[in-house]
């Protein structure tokens, strides 16, 4: 069952669902939450991944996120004033993480899990704010990093805590989830997982 503005609040009064800061009456829609992008941009550095005409390979197999983002991950190019110019997708970074500015917990106990999707304002221009990744589970502590890919032809300027890029839609589960949730990135605090 999704959740609507109003079950949304409740379970933030009731505490069941956590946001730091706390939303504004105007982030809720009927049945979503709007959220902001924060300040953190990192993308591929392109210098590395190909060195002396050799292209790196991931075995997914045995894949570590952490271990390639620590290899691989840059802090994006800013501008002055802090926002990040996104470039449309035939230009180098187009794929680009930034986490939302909000932090949530989504309290095991509360049977309440969460998706992150893009807003379709945005869409609409070709931005992508996550990559087949939607699910926030029950249980879950931390901010969100959207993984963003801009398809349009458009440069978009994103501002971080002014640039609403995604939106929660909160869903109950049907029971009590059983054991503790599975993730790499509980509690992150950067884009490329915990620290």
């Amino acid at each position: 069952m999704i959740l609507s503005n109003e079950g949304i609040l409740q379970a933030i009064k009731n505490g069941e669902i956590e946001i730091d800061p706390l939303p504004a009456d105007d982030q809720f829609t009927t049945s979503a939450l709007d959220l902001f992008v924060g300040g953190d941009f990192q993308c591929w550095d392109e210098s590395t991944l190909c060195i002396k005409g050799h292209k790196h390979i991931l075995n997914l197999s045995e894949q570590s996120f952490k271990l390639t983002a620590d290899a691989f991950l840059k802090p994006a190019q800013l501008e002055h004033d802090g926002s990040y110019i996104f470039p449309p997708y035939s230009v180098h970074p187009f794929h680009v993480l930034v986490m939302t500015r909000e932090r949530i917990l989504l309290k095991l106990n509360s049977k309440i899990a969460a998706r992150v999707e893009g807003r379709s304002s945005l869409a609409r221009l070709g931005l992508m704010v996550h990559l087949t990744a939607p699910t926030i589970h029950a249980g879950f502590p931390g901010k969100i990093t959207l993984e963003m890919v801009n398809h349009g032809p458009f440069y978009l300027q994103i501002v971080p805590n002014k640039t609403r890029l995604c939106q929660l839609i909160f869903e109950r589960l049907e029971s009590d989830p059983v054991g503790d949730i599975k993730t790499d990135f509980r509690g992150q605090s950067t884009p490329s997982g915990a620290d």
